[in-house]
């Protein structure tokens, strides 16, 4: 392990040039917002304000260099490689397109000539090039991403390490400053009223500045607080530079830090505008020697709500009650950082270094980065709650939506801490909408306060069925007894719902009017809800018998003769069809009819995952799956007509919603029907796999590769209705189908797959490497936690 040389080849995972256009690394905590490192060093998005905050930037904040190599010419750059977008400036305010190269991020200043940026998330690697420079120079930027270990894993925090090697003959004085303009009150209004204040700060080991503003009160959405620090031992801090007009306080800045490394400082009372400061830390470096100097970024904005405009409730961020101070956040992180970081590698070695492929393996990786986004909250008591994406100033599609993160699983097994917390949200508050709630029907869409009564017009069948296959396998995973018993009355009313509006006449056959995640409903028998509702079924069925409730028959019975009405109905051959002709203009509208769903085996893979095994004949799902690979994926998709939203297009490769290869489509197809989802490209390439269709699963991986390559599109936000979409962390099921892990708590089960490889696992209080070896040996270490129940391979 290495925090600047990676133990495992890396370089599938390195970008160059244009590969580095779109890249934004998220750096955060789970639950904390995030401020990305972009593909030449710099950070941009900084969604630290309690929301996400796409395409933000601060003035002057930026880190510098300065050298002086014995009997040479002092130098300084910034460290930063070459711009690659927008050379005739973004279209933000006066000062931007038609004015040039936006002047406050620095462009205008020499910097590194190229740069290489080895992305493996958790951590970022970037090595800066540039001809005759005494130093070599490397950036490592992570942040604390420990499996099993949600705290660890929260610090409100960007931790970035420097690399400074003298690779010359001669000794080399060398000075590296952070300057970070103050952030609290970005993108407010009347910035006269700013009353911001920086603040230098030495302590406990500890120097930087502290950036506050007095503008906002206690209890306002704005007000919060940034610290800029390190644990370096030579260091000096300019709390804030010298307020001047024109660019005159850049250049005081500049002309200074350029001579010897100083620091300008200012005379005069502040303003209260939001002024740059910089934290500066000397070395002296013989030839060959080397330093790394560590600088935190942290932030503590502790009130947060839904939008800025918003009339509604205010909530108080949960990592705000870990640490009741920025500076607190920046201490621990760097009095903990050998361990911490330590720990972080050895997930990165464990992910990274296994043997799956490197299609596989960034798929998992880069969509983890989904945890440490805008789009996960935690709140005040502990509980989680989340968006489905994020639009660029706000998030979107609120309420942790059950359709939606039906899909997701690295949750379940890297922090099941969040995946428990989002059941008993869900069985806690669910039911409470009205007379439809009494019958047994869930919001998809928890409020905040999550108790909240809502009115509720329809339930979703995906979603609420999805949710008691989520239950039995939280059972399944944990163990947990005690849980399921005091879970089994909402997950009985929850089921009985189905008698209500899904399955009316109780035949085992789905025949009603059912939402679900596609924003519109089903009408009539259909593939979606139906192998969800046989997967709920036999679940139930499963839990009622060990349960003792006498209940257990009529879900068994009824799921027998649900699967056999659909190989007899659903079933057209190649693949399971929506019974009903919808081609008529005045049919009715937003249906699939005899097209061929990605969705339709969801059911049937979440019931696999689960340990619930196959609902209908296995050859049936196999040919289905096969179908949907001949008939969905189109590389490249080129002539495919889209008249919605384009997330792969032209000469690139994707999985298409749905098709229609004998006709029949309905005149007014389902919402998205055109679209390419990477959330649904994943659950069926590991379905493909799980069926043993590993070449099918692995191209549908390299055609979501190629798409966020960096050039396109970044490699750590997969958008589907917004910015890092819950739905694409199904990647994770690729793990579980390349290694055939099947963990079971209650029957004390560890097992894997036959055939050889090497991979990371992780299950509820453990997680580690195993390794299927040519001869047919397994090892199974545990690099953290402990298995709690025997287990069998």
């Amino acid at each position: 392990m290495g925090l600047f040389r990676p133990s495992f080849d890396a370089s599938p995972y390195t970008r160059t040039g244009s590969h580095l256009t779109e890249l934004a690394f998220p750096l955060g905590g789970i639950g904390t917002g995030c401020v990305s490192l972009d593909g030449r060093g710099g950070l941009k998005d900084w969604e630290i304000f309690g929301r996400p905050n796409k395409g933000s930037w601060l003035n002057y904040t930026f880190p510098a260099l300065w050298v002086l190599e014995d009997g040479g010419e002092p130098k300084a750059v910034t460290v930063q490689g070459p711009r690659l977008r927008d050379w005739a400036g973004e279209v933000t305010d006066f000062w931007s397109y038609g004015h040039g190269r936006f002047f406050r991020q620095m462009d205008g200043l020499p910097g590194f000539e190229a740069v290489r940026f080895t992305g493996t998330f958790p951590v970022a690697r970037l090595e800066f090039e540039k001809a005759g420079f005494p130093l070599q120079v490397e950036l490592s930027a992570l942040n604390p991403f420990i499996p099993q270990d949600v705290r660890s894993s929260s610090f409100p925090a960007a931790s970035l390490t420097y690399k400074l090697t003298n690779r010359g003959d001669k000794t080399v004085e060398a000075c590296l400053a952070w300057s970070i303009e103050n952030p609290v009150g970005y993108g407010e209004a009347d910035a006269k009223k700013d009353q911001a204040v920086n603040e230098a700060f030495g302590e406990n080991g500890l120097t930087g500045i502290r950036f506050t503003n007095a503008r906002y009160e206690e209890g306002d959405v704005r007000g919060g607080e940034v610290v800029l620090a390190t644990d370096w031992s030579d260091v000096e801090t300019l709390d804030r530079w010298s307020e001047e007009g024109w660019w005159d306080s850049v250049r005081a800045f500049w002309n200074r830090f350029r001579q010897d490394g100083g620091l300008a400082q200012h005379d005069g009372k502040p303003s209260g505008a939001r002024m740059p400061g910089t934290v500066a830390c000397r070395v002296r470096l013989a030839p060959g020697e080397s330093a790394e100097i560590p600088f935190v970024i942290s932030w503590r904005f502790p009130t947060a709500k839904k939008t800025l405009a918003d009339e509604g409730p205010t909530w108080t961020a949960h990592y705000a009650t870990e640490w009741p101070s920025a500076t607190a956040a920046a201490a621990e992180l760097l009095s903990r950082r050998q361990e911490l970081t330590d720990r972080t590698l050895a997930f990165e070695e464990a992910l990274y270094g296994g043997s799956l492929g490197a299609e596989v393996l960034e798929s998992v990786g880069a969509t983890l980065s989904t945890l440490h986004s805008p789009t996960l909250i935690r709140i005040e008591d502990g509980s989680f709650w989340a968006w489905e994406g994020c639009s660029p100033q706000e998030g979107c599609c609120d309420g942790t939506c059950s359709h939606v993160w039906n899909y997701a699983l690295a949750h379940v097994y890297l922090f099941p801490e969040i995946q428990r917390s989002f059941l008993d949200s869900a069985f806690a508050n669910g039911f409470n909408c009205g007379p439809l709630g009494k019958e047994g029907a869930m919001r998809f869409r928890i409020p905040l306060p999550m108790a909240q009564e809502t009115p509720l017009w329809h339930a979703a069948s995906d979603g609420q069925l999805g949710q008691i296959v989520q239950a039995y396998r939280e059972w399944r995973l944990t163990g947990d007894e005690e849980w399921l018993r005091r879970t089994w009355p909402a997950l009985k009313q929850a089921m009985a719902f189905a008698w209500v509006q899904w399955d009316r006449d109780q035949d085992g056959l789905v025949d009603g009017d059912m939402h679900n995640t596609y924003d519109i409903n089903f009408e009539g028998p259909n593939p979606l809800t139906q192998f969800f509702y046989l997967a709920a079924l036999r679940a139930m069925a499963v839990m009622a018998d060990h349960l003792a409730d006498p209940v257990a028959a009529r879900y068994s019975e009824l799921e027998k003769a649900g699967a056999k009405l659909t190989m007899e109905r659903l079933w057209n051959g190649e693949f399971f069809i929506q019974l009903g002709d919808f081609t008529a203009p005045e049919s009715p509208r937003y249906q699939h009819g005899p097209g061929c769903l990605s969705d339709q085996l969801f059911g049937q893979l979440s019931a696999g995952i689960a340990g619930l095994g196959h609902l209908v004949d296995s050859q049936m799902v196999r040919a289905a799956l096969a179908s949907m690979y001949r008939l969905n994926f189109r590389a490249p998709l080129g002539e495919h007509e889209n008249l919605q939203r384009i997330y792969a297009f032209g000469d690139e490769a994707g999985l298409l919603l749905c098709t229609w290869p004998e006709g029949g489509m309905p005149f007014y197809p389902f919402v998205y029907s055109d679209e390419v989802w990477t959330g649904i490209e994943y659950q069926v390439a590991t379905h493909l796999a799980l069926e043993g269709m590993e070449d099918e699963a692995r191209a549908i991986l390299k055609g979501i590769r190629q798409r966020y390559d960096g050039v396109r599109r970044n490699p750590w936000n997969e958008f589907e209705c917004g910015s890092h979409y819950a739905r694409a962390l199904a990647s994770y099921g690729m793990i579980l189908a390349l290694t055939g892990m099947r963990y079971d708590a209650v029957d004390g089960v560890l097992a894997f797959r036959q055939e050889p490889f090497r991979s990371f696992w992780s299950v509820p209080g453990a997680w580690g490497v195993a390794e299927r070896h040519p001869d047919g040996r397994l090892d199974v270490r545990v690099i953290e936690g402990h298995l709690p129940s025997p287990f069998a391979s």
